[in-house]
């Protein structure tokens, strides 16, 4: 019997959208879309090639991640990278990270154990190339291997929820030479816990590294916005 034409419909609708969905968060956490910026509708509609359904729907979504503000009768708007809430995001990422080095302790297999040593040589790599957005991403992904193995689905859920957020303030943020050779270092310390299955030390050193991280992110954030201001008020 043949596969009704609805059903493959509702398919490629699904395909559309979150191909929408995955290319605006992309222009949104790369800063094409600028922060604080009007969503120019017609223009991302023929930009990429969909109509204003589609779009629509993919701004929904973004906006309850807090990547977008959606503003009665004014449209959407970009939001702003604001240092507070970047800070109370780190913070509570910082807590979740170090609950899932206790847990992955006891979790973690040696497929996973290879997969991060290879992706920690990568990153490393990449930190001596200077390759700053190939380098972050590499990064993010370790952290996000490592909360999967630990095998809470509500903390992962909760930790990728925020990870959105600061991975957006990272990507913006221009992030010092020196403070790149530090976090080196501190994935090593992550490295050898893992390697030792020491649950103590895998916490601490995530937790540590969280709130390191934060404190470089939020002063460059903070001093983005500040130039910003600057910028206006000239």
């Amino acid at each position: 019997m043949p596969i009704p034409a609805r059903a493959t419909d509702r398919i490629r609708r699904t395909q559309l959208h979150d191909e929408v969905l995955k290319k605006l968060n992309s222009l949104i956490l790369r800063g094409d879309l600028a922060p604080g910026s009007r969503v120019q509708e017609r223009a991302l509609c023929e930009q990429l090639g969909i109509s204003r359904t589609p779009l629509r729907e993919a701004l929904k979504v973004l906006a309850s991640s807090g990547l977008v503000e959606l503003r009665f009768n004014r449209g959407a708007r970009i939001a702003p990278l604001r240092a507070g809430e970047v800070a109370e995001s780190f913070e509570v990422l910082s807590l979740l990270e170090r609950r899932a080095g206790e847990l992955v302790a006891d979790r973690l297999d040696d497929a996973t154990i290879r997969n991060l040593s290879r992706l920690h040589r990568t990153m490393i790599g990449y930190s001596h190339g200077l390759r700053g957005e190939a380098l972050l991403r590499v990064d993010l992904q370790i952290h996000r291997i490592i909360v999967e193995a630990a095998g809470n689905r509500t903390l992962a859920t909760m930790h990728e929820l925020l990870a959105i957020k600061v991975e957006r303030a990272r990507y913006l943020a221009a992030i010092s030479p020196e403070r790149v050779r530090y976090s080196m270092q501190e994935h090593e310390a992550i490295l050898d816990a893992i390697l030792a299955r020491d649950g103590v030390r895998i916490a601490e050193t995530l937790y540590d590294h969280c709130l390191r991280t934060r404190e470089a992110v939020v002063a460059a954030v903070a001093a983005r916005s500040a130039e910003d201001s600057a910028l206006e008020a000239a």
